[in-house]
């Protein structure tokens, strides 16, 4: 019994060892493929994004955003979170006329594609169990504010 606490030594010591992002992307979640098309064109989308590219392909993933090339060429990680909430600002943004009505549709599907992997995550972690070290707290106080479905 009292060498309980040195079995979990390497855990903790590999946990601890884990740069930032590393351990999201150990652990990995589910993530969704996108365009680059499908969050605007690149005047509005490249603040966020970073430059296009020939190919640019975005994946919306649970980790931190890492816009230089990580992997094949044009390849960018974007956060979920981070991207609902930039797809919001643009579609409030964006001025009420028949001219902007393709432009707003399009973001509002690529919202709606993304939604799901925030909700998914979001319920998960409200019907985690009580056996777990925040189980007596309210969830929804940790949780960032789930964005509406629609915008």
């Amino acid at each position: 019994m009292k060498y309980l606490p040195l079995l979990f030594m390497p855990v903790l010591l590999l946990l601890s060892s884990c740069t930032a992002g590393g351990l999201s992307r150990a652990f990995a979640g589910q993530s969704l493929t996108l365009y680059y098309d499908d969050f605007g064109p690149e005047r509005m989308a490249a603040p966020f994004l970073g430059p296009r590219g020939a190919n640019t392909v975005i994946i919306a993933h649970y980790g931190f955003n890492d816009l230089t090339p990580s992997g094949p060429e044009g390849v960018r990680y974007v956060n979920v979170l981070q991207s609902l909430n930039f797809l919001r600002q643009e579609v409030r943004k964006l001025p009420p006329t028949m001219a902007n009505e393709p432009l707003r549709q399009r973001l509002r599907a690529t919202y709606a594609r993304i939604y799901p992997l925030q909700l998914r995550r979001y319920n998960t972690m409200l019907n985690s169990s009580f056996v777990q070290p925040f189980g007596a707290m309210n969830r929804r106080l940790m949780l960032p504010a789930l964005p509406p479905p629609e915008i």
